[in-house]
C-alpha cells in the first residue's frame, strides 16, 4: 500500500450570506484545472428541506508530479438552508442564492503509489530509508509547494466570498431600485 503522508488537515472556511452555488463550483473547478489538477466527483447530492436546499459536494483533484510521488488535495463543501432571494447590487435587482456555507480541505502527498516498495520487507525498509534520508529534502519541498496550493486555493475561493459582501437580500425591492 502507498505511504499516504498529510500535509494540510482540515483548514475550514465558513461562510454565510449571499452567494451563488453554481458560480462557486464553476469557480472551484476552473481554478483547479488552471493550477493543473486533474478532477475526481467524489460525491455530490442535493436534499430540499423546508428550510432550503442541503448539498454536499466532495471532490478530490490530484495533480501527478513524479512517478513516485502525486499531490492529493481532498475538498468537501457543505451549504445549509440554500434559498433563493432577491438582493440589491448596484442599484439593481437581482436573483441571488443565499445560505451557510463550510469548506474543508485536506491536503496529502501520495508516495510510492504504485506500490513497488511493498511486496518484500525488506523494500519495505528501504523505502523508509530512502523516504525518512534520502529523499527527505524533496519531499520536504514538495510539501511546502502543496501547502502553498492550498493555501492559495483558500484565498480564492475567500475573495469569491468577499465579491457577495456587498450584496443587500431584500424581502421586498424599494420603489426607486430598476428591475430590469
Amino acid at each position: 500500500m502507498s505511504e499516504m503522508k498529510i500535509v494540510v488537515d482540515h483548514l475550514r472556511l465558513n461562510y454565510n450570506g449571499p452567494f451563488d452555488a453554481n458560480a462557486l463550483y464553476r469557480h472551484i473547478t476552473a481554478f483547479v484545472k488552471e493550477m493543473g489538477f486533474d478532477l475526481e466527483t467524489q460525491k455530490e447530492f442535493e436534499h430540499n428541506t423546508q428550510t432550503g436546499k442541503h448539498m454536499e459536494w466532495q471532490i478530490r483533484p490530484w495533480k501527478q508530479i513524479s512517478d513516485y510521488l502525486r499531490y492529493i488535495i481532498k475538498m468537501r463543501i457543505l451549504i445549509h438552508n440554500y434559498n433563493k432571494m432577491d438582493a440589491v447590487v448596484d442599484k439593481k435587482k437581482v436573483k441571488i442564492g443565499s445560505g451557510k456555507v463550510v469548506i474543508y480541505l485536506d491536503g496529502y502527498v501520495n508516495l510510492d503509489q504504485q506500490d513497488r516498495w511493498e511486496h518484500i520487507p525488506f523494500f519495505q525498509f528501504l523505502r523508509t530509508i530512502y523516504n525518512k534520508f534520502i529523499y527527505k529534502v524533496y519531499t520536504e519541498r514538495f510539501e511546502q509547494r502543496l501547502t502553498h496550493d492550498m493555501n492559495h486555493l483558500y484565498h480564492t475561493i475567500e475573495q469569491f466570498f468577499n465579491m457577495y459582501k456587498h450584496y443587500k437580500v431584500v424581502s421586498k425591492v424599494p420603489p426607486f431600485i430598476s428591475t430590469h
